[in-house]
């Protein structure tokens, strides 16, 4: 059986794979995400998972490789990791009483073998939270690392009035149910390890 290889240094992918039951060794893809004009936010996390999962196969060709990405869409807006906590307060003050939509690329590469999928969560932020909550929130789970400043596992859940999504882990990092599909695609024996 193929060793799978995540290629990503995500302690939140990590964990997801690791509650699923994969065993999983993380590189850290060697991949400069540029954005490239003339393609939607939607199509670019999907070519930033590509290239992440092609980066990392080179080196690992032996080995089923996994690239992800995620990001937040408002509008014609796309929001990513906002590194500090001024930016995380901004991005979630932006998003107050508005709608926007996580998506999250998952590619799966096992020799000619290329599977992609990408899920999508519809967020619905709530109009009645003040700047002083969204300001402790943030200090107090700190979601620099988070694309839209939000960890939907801890405190971060009550930032939404609602959520519509056909995958919950997606919204952490990884949408598990398609990738354990795309998985056993390429490589079935995966199926008698629970």
């Amino acid at each position: 059986m193929k060793r799978i290889v995540l290629a990503s240094t995500s302690k939140y992918r990590k964990r997801l794979m690791a509650e699923a039951g994969f065993e999983v060794e993380c590189v850290n893809p060697c991949y400069e995400e540029t954005v490239i004009e003339g393609i939607s936010p939607l199509e670019q996390i999907s070519q930033f998972a590509l290239g992440k999962a092609k980066n990392v196969y080179k080196m690992r060709p032996e080995c089923i490789v996994i690239g992800s990405d995620q990001g937040l869409i408002e509008g014609e807006m796309w929001l990513g990791k906002p590194g500090s906590v001024e930016a995380a307060c901004a991005q979630l003050k932006r998003l107050r009483g508005k709608t926007a939509i996580l998506a999250t690329s998952v590619v799966v590469i096992s020799g000619d073998n290329v599977q992609h999928e990408q899920n999508r969560a519809e967020l619905h932020f709530r109009e009645n939270i003040s700047d002083e909550s969204i300001e402790r929130y943030v200090k107090s789970d700190m979601p620099l690392d988070c694309a839209g400043s939000f960890k939907i596992e801890s405190r971060g859940v009550r930032l939404f009035s609602s959520i519509m999504c056909d995958d919950p882990t997606a919204i952490q990092g990884l949408p598990m149910m398609a990738l354990n599909r795309m998985i056993l695609a390429v490589e079935p024996e995966y199926d008698t390890i629970f």
